[in-house]
């Protein structure tokens, strides 16, 4: 079975990890999404180019975020004031590439297992070696 993923930002920290995961999971099924929607341009063909962060986490299992700022994770996971994640995340796993200071980290894992998903950082499976999430990890945190 495929691996189903999707990266959230395509600035260059999304654009590298989709290229790495491109290159080391040839039968993955890559969904892409930006707020601006021609950084995902390059990958037409080889990526499905999403319209909205909420088709992008519907479309796979795997939840790439490659965003600058909390601000823009909170908008992906629909995480609003009372900061409890209402994005359909369930059974979903969200892997970010660049991760907010430790106290934000650990409320964002907080929301994000009560919305019935899981959080890690890129780094922290990376040095597993079996399951599909570690070759992910690995694809994604090895040097260019």
């Amino acid at each position: 079975m495929s691996l189903r993923i999707s990266i959230v930002g395509m600035g260059r920290i999304g654009t590298q990890a989709a290229r790495r995961l491109l290159a080391a999971e040839p039968d993955i099924a890559l969904t892409l999404y930006d707020i601006e929607p021609e950084r995902c341009e390059d990958f037409r063909g080889s990526a499905t180019l999403a319209t909205s962060a909420r088709e992008a986490l519907a479309e796979s299992d795997t939840i790439v975020l490659a965003l600058p700022r909390e601000r823009e994770i909170d908008r992906t996971l629909e995480r609003f004031s009372d900061g409890e994640v209402s994005a359909p995340i369930a059974g979903k796993l969200i892997v970010d590439l660049d991760p907010p200071p430790a106290e934000r980290a650990r409320r964002l894992d907080q929301a994000i297992a009560s919305a019935g998903g899981r959080y890690t950082c890129a780094p922290l499976l990376a040095a597993g070696a079996i399951s599909a999430e570690a070759r992910l990890l690995r694809a994604l945190t090895r040097s260019a």
